[in-house]
């Protein structure tokens, strides 16, 4: 969603620091709170990093360590040299993109079920973002946990998320498997005669059409649709069908539904 669409403070409500205004939320079965046995399953990075900056990395692990029974040193420790970053100096002499590495990898290695980033690739270089992403998506497969991650770099979430949702103005705007909103969503050329057909062919309430400067976005989950339209009816234009990229559905789709 867009800056101010409620994806922090979603993040902050899953993570027990704020209460929900309304509804009810829960992780593992559990509605968040602050007790010791329901924050182990739990780790969250927020946007705005805050570390000890009188620590290096190496005595900041240490600490890690000694505050949790399922700590990873060895993958912490091979993972900040693989990233390049100084194990020795102290966090207030590292870059805001190396302070994002550095915590999110003692989210990693505190191996928790449930893993919540807020914007956890936005400082960081576009060599360094997909260096760090897959490690996230490594972690995720080698543990089974969840990663809930915010992201405005859209490309990233295609990349690695297989499932997407959608937020506009506090409320879900769609929610959906990534696979399945990529292939029910494309472009055709937009012309008075395209309009009035695909008009005529999107008429179930999970469907819909808008203008796009040149292009119309559908969504359909219809084959038929994509069938008719590809065959381009005698009598009309010329019709260009082409899947999309997240980076014009996800927006697109905000639109359409927000």
């Amino acid at each position: 969603g867009k800056n101010g669409a409620g994806k922090s403070t979603l993040l902050y409500i899953l993570a027990g620091l704020t209460k929900a205004d309304s509804g009810e939320i829960q992780i593992n079965g559990s509605p968040p709170s602050q007790d010791q046995a329901w924050l182990s399953q739990v780790g969250f990075v927020d946007q705005e990093v805050s570390l000890p900056t009188g620590l290096s990395v190496k005595k900041l692990s240490k600490l890690g360590r000694d505050l949790n029974s399922t700590w990873n040193e060895e993958m912490l420790l091979q993972r900040s040299d693989q990233l390049e970053i100084p194990l020795d100096r102290h966090v207030n002499r590292l870059s805001g993109g190396q302070k994002q590495v550095v915590a999110v990898l003692m989210a990693l290695a505190k191996e928790p079920s449930v893993l919540l980033f807020d914007e956890p690739l936005a400082s960081l270089d576009p060599i360094n973002r997909r260096a760090l992403l897959g490690i996230l998506l490594s972690h995720a497969y080698d543990s089974a946990a969840t990663i809930l991650l915010s992201s405005h770099l859209i490309g990233d979430l295609e990349r690695a998320c297989d499932h997407i949702v959608l937020l506009s103005k506090g409320s879900v705007a769609l929610s959906q498997a990534t696979e399945e909103l990529l292939a029910t969503h494309f472009w055709a050329t937009n012309s008075k005669e395209n309009r009035n057909l695909i008009n005529r062919l999107v008429d179930s309430p999970s469907e819909y059409l808008i203008e796009m400067d040149t292009r119309l976005l559908i969504c359909s989950a219809n084959e038929s649709l994509r069938y008719q339209l590809d065959s381009k009816p005698a009598g009309l234009e010329e019709i260009v069908i082409a899947r999309m990229t997240g980076k014009r559905v996800f927006p697109e789709a905000i639109k359409a539904r927000g």
